[in-house]
This record gives structure tokens, C-alpha cells and sequence, in this order.
């Protein structure tokens, strides 16, 4: 009996099947899918025993069924609203997967299609008209079935879908209860379903609907992830390549679109099931398998991209070396765009340095063009993750506000929403309150404890900080911003080796970044350990090339290391990739510091100009951002070098003016001051105020003025300085003669302002001779 006639309804009217519905293949069709399978000759016609996937026995029918499911997609097998019979039914065969597999929600729909087709669509509808009168009960309580599943009605579903069941004992049937009951959670009897032998009163065909059915295995291998049966759901799907060892090479042949590929979906299951056995490598392989298999497969393309499990030129070569237009032939250049403006915005690559920020441009470009996806919130997000990744975040933030206020859901956009949020001061009540929000609407959701640990970070409490970004992490472990920020609460706090370990954790969940690596390189490059500090960093440089915070990090490794040259290239390269990715200029003031310093350990070497270049360089960090202490204090060490002492003084003054009490700051002005005296004791510094022609023979000056002094002779001015005290007393009479009237208060302050200007007279005076008497 052909496999149709068995799987038919009572009356004849073919259900839309989970199960293949080919006739039974021949003999010498069993022999070629044997030696397919790698079996020999002497097996054609047995039965197959899986055993490294499960402990059912495959026949090579069942096996030969598994191949011919594997191009096909769920919705080919989606159940219609109304059986169909006759010459209607051959109308929907022609028609293309989609066309027969829609479900009939009732709206009518404007139609492009030809004369032909709606004439076919006419007389199908009288047909299905006229066939309606033969309907029995069991046709009318599965319409009422999936008439409940479309309209979310499940318990309707499932009361008639139970009854459907137990009348008919129909496979297809099952299948689509045990459906009914994975939508409402009922895992556990949804597998109980799928993994018993059906009581098919039609069919004369037993055995589980695991092992004759593709679609059966995928959704009971997902209820046993629900269950926590990781072990039994990586044997219904296989633990490697293929789907629970029916054909290892299932789906790869890549012929016609007809949806997501069962083969696909399975594998990007296998991977969920790796990640969470810790098994990282088989995970990323099992998700790169289910995207080869089928390219519109999302879901594996995000755990590969948004869980940056891998480098960013592998991501980069394996994303656009995809077989687009074998899979996707009319479609295939809008997939490949849609996905390359996701890919990671630093990218490059490999020895030419070219940047593909070009491309993304290019792809976002199109798909607003030829498509209408300018607003769309992926297209957006790709210009706003790449503002971010330049440090543009009033920019970034300007974008991601406009795609949250369309799409609030938008997972993608949310992260670096919030922490622009956070950089950005005059947002952080903005924080509070969208932090309060996302906590009272998504409780459960990782990114919401996310946002209240971001508010706490921006208000430098690190440890309530600390808590809530722990909280979100044992939510989704996966969560790579959280786990960078939870260690950078360790690292804002001096904790290096608490930070260490939580980067490296971070490392583990996320072996496509490198930014972990990265910042463990600066927590030892903090604790002096530069030859660790250069391992790591030169690790992060190899997974990302071209990152300019990479760059900046070696060159403070070589700085320290007493390489001032090396240490210049690096800043320099840092300094010319930052322009070119057009970052923001002001995020790289530490940079230019670093640059500068590096000239100034040079030294005298060539001519000085190494200290004019350094001189720039501080310069420019004062210009980007006038309140930087730093540079005013290296601006006095480069002055103070170059022997310009009261130019160097001045600059310690002005960074302490910024930053008062400033330690190294306070000591290298004490250093200055204390040269400064030295300088005036030996004779070699100026008096200020005094032209150089009065020093030039100072010291014969004063030889002669004290032995003048020691021999009673009477000292060059003294005589004039007489002169003065006399017409000084004189006006004072003068001055008493005309205030005899005035009481005794009145001529107190008046001879009291007398005597003020003698003294100031008088110290004028010795501060001319350098006498302190």
C-alpha cells in the first residue's frame, strides 16, 4: 500500500503530514541510499542500528524517509484550515510549498497572480465547497483543531486535537497534539507523545515517530531541553554532523528554497545543547553547520555574531564564503547584505588593513534604497554599534533612541543604549528611570539588572554596582557586556586579581572578543608585570588586529620597558587609526600624553627637536581638553629638563591649580624649587627683577661693600640717606605746627602716617643694597 494511502483520512483526503508521503522506494533504490550511508551490500534490505545516537533501530525505509524530509521545512508541514480532495488537491501539489502550506486566517489578500491562477484558485474553492457535505466528524474536529492553534486557543486545541487523536491514532495527528502541548508548556507529554509507538488504526506501519519523522525528532529533542534531558536530547539530534545518525550528510546538497531546513534547525539545537555542556568548539561548529545548511537560519548566525564566538576575520571570511545564492537564489544578495551589517565594526582584513566599514556603508545604503529598510531597527543598529565603537556616544545615543522608540524591544540595540547612557553625564536621571522601568516590565530579563548595576557604575559605587551586573550574568551567562563591566568593578577598586579572574571568565564565554584579553593585559600592565602584559596584549592584537585601545596598551608595555622608539610607532599607529575610523578626537588624549612622554624620554637626541615634539604633543592634550592636570605637570618636567625653571614652576602651579594636593605633582615642584636655590646658591641663577649688566660683577661688588663696612667708611649712599631723614623730620614739624589744634587722637594717626612712609621708603631702600638691617 502506498505510504499516501496508509497516512490518508478515513475518507481518502490526504492531511498535511509531518511524514513522507513518497511511494515506497525501490530495492535498488535501497541499495544506492545504503552504500550512501556507508553500508554494505550484504545490509541493503535490514534494518540499521543506530547506536551511537539512540537505541532504536532504523530500517533503511525509515532511513530513505529521513533524506527526503531533509530539504523540507516545518511549514510545508503545517496543518490547513479545511481538508482538500479531488482536483483540489492536485491544484495545491503544482503550487509552490509555501502556497500549500499556508494556514487560512480569513483575510483576503490582493493577488498579483495570472488569469490561470485564479481561475485555479476559483474552482478549488467550489470544489472544496461541494466537498464539504462528505465531511465526517473527525474532519470537522481537526479544522476546529487548527482553527484554535491559529487563534491561540489552546485548550480548545487540545480538547479536539485529543479526541482526533483517539479516534484515528493517526501519526500526523499525534504530531500536531504533541504540538498543542509544547505551545503550552506541557513538555513532558508532548514527549511522551512523540516517543511512543502511535496506536494507528489506518496504518499498518508502528514503530516511534522519532524514528519516521524529522519534524517528530527535532520537536522531541527540544521538549528534552526543556526538561533538562540534555544527554537524551543530544542523542534524538546527534552529537555530530547530521540528524540522529539517519545521514550525516542531510541537507547538504542545498537544492531549492523551501524554508528553514529541519536538518538547520537541528544542528543550531545541538549547538544550545554544546554551550551548555561547556563543550564551546563543538557549540561553534554545530552553529556554523546549521548556518551552512541553511543561511536564513538567524538564530545560529546570532550565537555566532552576538555571542562573538569567533575572531573577527573568521567571522568576517565564513559569513561572506556562504552559499547564498545556492540556498537563496532570488534573494540571495538581500540576506548577504542584511547580514553583513551586522558583522562586528572593526573589522579587517588580513595584512591589507582595510577597513570593511566601506562595505557596511555600501550594504546599509542599499537596503535603504532598493528595499525601504532605512528605518528598519538592524540597519540602524549597525550605524549605531559603529558610533560606539568610534566613541561617539551623543551620536550613538541619538540613533539608538530613535530605533527603542519605534522597536522597545530591540535586544541588539538595549546594551549599547544603556552605556551610552551612562558615559554620557547629563543622561544618568534618563538611566535611573528606563533602569526602574525595564526591572518592573522584564524581572527575569538579563539586560534589565544590567541597566540598574550601569547606574550604580556611573555614580562610582562599585559594589552595588557589582551586585546587580552579578545578577545579571547568572540570568544569561552569555551576556558579554556584563561581564566586562562586573570586572571592571574589581578593576576601578585597585582589586587587580579579582579583576583578572572575572575578565578571564569573561574570556571563556566569549572566545571571539578580545576585549577580555585586553583588559587583562592592563590589569598586569598595573601591576608591573609587563612580560604577562605583553602576552596578553599581543593575544588580543591577533584576534583583533587593528583595535586602536590594542595599540595604545603595547605602547605603554614598550614605554615602560625603556623602548621610547617602539613605544612612538605604536602611539602613532593608535594616533592614525583613530583618525581614520573617524573616532572621536577627545577620546584620545592619553594617547597624545603617552606621545609625548615617549619624545621626552628621548631626551637631547636630535638637537633638542625631540623636545619640542614632546612640548606638542602636551599641547594638543591641553587644547582637546583644557582641564587635563597631567599635561600641565609634563609640560613643567619638559621645561624643568630643558633648564627653564620659572617656566616650569609656573606649569606645576597651573596643575595644581586643577587638581590641588596633587602628589607627584607637589614633588616635582619641591624638586624645582629646591634646583632653583641651588642654582642661586652656587651663583648661576639671576636675582629676579635685576638686569644681567648689574650681575656682572657682582661678587667684586660685594667684596668691596664689606670691607667698607669692616673699616668704618661710610657707605655709598648714606649720606643722600641723611639728607632725607632730615627733611623728613622738618616736614614732620611742619606737619605737627599745623595740626596743634586738633585733638591728641587726630595728631596720633597724623605722625602715624608719617612713620608709614618712612618704612616704606627705607625698605625700598635695603631691598636696592641687599641689606636686611
Amino acid at each position: 500500500m502506498p505510504r499516501a494511502a496508509a497516512l490518508s483520512t478515513p475518507q481518502g483526503r490526504a492531511t498535511p503530514s509531518p511524514f513522507n508521503s513518497a511511494a515506497a522506494t525501490s530495492t535498488s533504490d535501497r541499495f544506492r541510499a545504503a552504500t550512501r550511508f556507508g553500508l554494505g551490500a550484504a545490509t541493503a534490505g535490514k534494518r540499521y542500528d543506530v547506536s551511537s545516537t539512540s537505541s532504536a533501530s532504523l530500517s533503511l525505509d525509515q532511513l530513505d524517509s529521513l533524506r527526503r524530509q531533509s530539504n523540507l521545512s516545518t511549514l510545508s508541514l503545517s496543518p490547513k484550515s479545511r481538508p482538500s480532495s479531488g482536483k483540489s488537491a492536485a491544484t495545491a501539489r503544482r503550487r509552490p510549498p509555501a502556497a500549500r502550506a499556508s494556514f487560512s486566517f480569513g483575510i483576503q489578500h490582493a493577488r498579483d497572480e495570472d488569469h490561470d491562477d485564479d481561475d485555479d484558485d476559483a474552482e478549488a474553492s467550489a470544489q472544496e465547497t461541494e466537498a464539504a457535505a462528505d465531511w465526517t466528524t473527525v474532519d470537522r474536529m481537526r479544522c476546529w483543531r487548527n482553527d484554535a492553534m491559529t487563534q491561540h486557543l489552546y485548550d480548545s486545541a487540545k480538547f479536539w486535537g485529543g479526541k482526533v487523536y483517539g479516534m484515528t491514532g493517526n501519526p500526523d495527528d499525534a504530531f500536531w497534539l504533541a504540538q498543542i502541548h509544547f505551545l503550552t508548556h506541557q513538555f513532558a507529554q508532548a514527549e511522551k507523545i512523540l516517543t511512543s509507538e502511535p496506536r494507528s488504526k489506518t496504518a499498518s506501519r508502528t514503530g516511534r515517530l522519532v524514528d519516521t519523522s524529522l519534524a517528530c525528532r527535532y520537536l522531541a529533542a527540544q521538549c528534552m531541553v526543556r526538561l533538562g534531558k540534555w544527554d537524551e536530547a543530544l542523542d534524538i539530534v546527534g552529537p555530530d554532523s547530521g540528524f540522529g545518525g539517519a545521514a550525516p550528510e542531510f541537507g547538504s546538497d542545498g537544492r531549492g528554497d523551501g524554508g528553514i531546513k529541519l536538518p538547520a534547525s537541528a544542528a543550531h539545537l545541538r549547538g544550545l545543547i554544546h554551550l551548555h555542556m561547556k563543550a564551546n568548539d563543538l557549540a561553534k561548529e554545530a552553529f556554523m553547520e546549521a548556518l551552512t545548511r541553511d543561511v536564513k537560519c538567524f538564530e545560529a548566525f546570532e550565537m555566532l555574531v552576538g555571542g562573538e564566538m569567533m575572531s573577527n576575520d573568521e567571522e568576517w571570511d565564513f559569513i561572506q564564503g556562504l552559499p547564498f545564492h545556492a540556498q537563496t537564489e532570488d534573494d540571495a544578495e538581500f540576506v548577504r547584505m542584511m547580514y553583513t551589517v551586522r558583522l562586528k565594526k572593526n573589522t579587517h582584513t588580513s595584512g591589507r588593513q582595510i577597513s570593511h566599514q566601506t562595505d557596511m556603508a555600501i550594504a546599509r545604503s542599499r537596503l535603504g534604497e532598493e528595499y525601504g529598510l532605512a528605518d528598519d531597527p538592524d540597519v540602524m543598529y549597525s550605524r549605531a554599534d559603529e558610533l560606539y565603537n568610534a566613541m561617539r556616544y551623543a551620536e550613538c545615543y541619538k540613533i539608538t533612541s530613535r530605533i527603542l522608540a519605534a522597536h522597545p524591544g530591540h535586544r541588539p540595540t538595549l546594551p549599547i543604549h544603556l552605556s551610552c547612557m551612562q558615559h554620557l553625564p547629563n543622561l544618568r536621571s534618563q538611566l535611573f528611570l528606563l533602569a526602574r522601568e525595564m526591572v518592573d516590565n522584564e524581572p527575569d530579563d538579563a539586560i534589565s539588572w544590567y541597566a540598574v548595576g550601569l547606574w550604580y557604575f556611573a555614580g562610582r559605587r562599585w559594589e552595588e554596582s557589582r551586585r546587580y551586573f552579578g545578577k545579571s550574568v547568572l540570568i544569561d551567562p552569555r551576556f558579554g557586556p556584563a561581564w566586562i563591566a562586573y570586572a571592571h568593578s574589581f578593576a576601578y577598586e585597585g582589586e587587580h586579581d579579582q579583576a583578572i579572574t572575572a575578565y578571564s571568565t569573561a574570556q571563556r564565554h566569549l572566545p571571539g572578543s578580545h576585549l577580555p584579553m585586553l583588559f587583562i593585559g592592563m590589569q598586569h600592565l598595573g601591576l608591573a608585570n609587563l612580560a604577562l602584559a605583553e602576552e596578553y596584549l599581543y593575544g588580543a592584537q591577533e584576534i583583533c588586529p587593528d583595535d586602536p585601545l590594542v595599540l595604545n596598551e603595547l605602547g605603554v608595555v614598550m614605554l615602560s620597558n625603556g623602548q621610547p622608539e617602539r613605544a612612538i610607532e605604536y602611539f602613532l599607529q593608535t594616533l592614525g587609526l583613530a583618525k581614520r575610523v573617524q573616532s572621536s578626537p577627545a577620546a584620545w588624549t592619553s594617547t597624545h600624553l603617552n606621545t609625548g612622554h615617549a619624545w621626552r624620554k628621548l631626551g637631547y637626541a636630535q638637537l633638542g627637536r625631540n623636545w619640542d615634539k614632546a612640548h606638542a604633543a602636551f599641547r594638543r592634550v591641553i587644547e582637546l581638553d583644557p582641564q587635563a592636570a597631567s599635561a600641565y605637570s609634563a609640560l613643567g618636567i619638559v621645561e624643568h629638563q630643558r633648564g627653564h625653571f620659572q617656566e616650569a614652576i609656573s606649569r606645576y602651579h597651573e596643575a595644581l591649580a586643577i587638581t590641588p594636593g596633587e602628589p607627584v605633582t607637589c614633588d616635582l615642584l619641591k624638586l624645582a624649587l629646591d634646583d632653583v636655590a641651588n642654582q642661586i646658591a652656587t651663583h648661576k641663577f639671576p636675582f629676579p627683577g635685576i638686569p644681567p649688566r648689574a650681575l656682572a660683577n657682582i661678587d667684586e661688588q660685594v667684596a668691596a661693600l664689606e670691607a667698607e663696612i669692616l673699616a668704618g667708611d661710610a657707605l655709598p649712599g648714606e649720606e643722600l640717606l641723611e639728607q632725607q631723614q632730615d627733611m623728613s623730620t622738618a616736614e614732620s614739624s611742619v606737619v605737627g605746627m599745623q595740626t596743634t589744634r586738633s585733638d591728641d587722637e587726630g595728631a596720633y594717626e597724623m605722625s602715624m602716617e608719617g612713620e608709614g612712609t618712612m618704612d616704606v621708603t627705607e625698605g625700598e631702600t635695603m631691598d636696592m643694597t641687599g641689606d636686611d638691617g
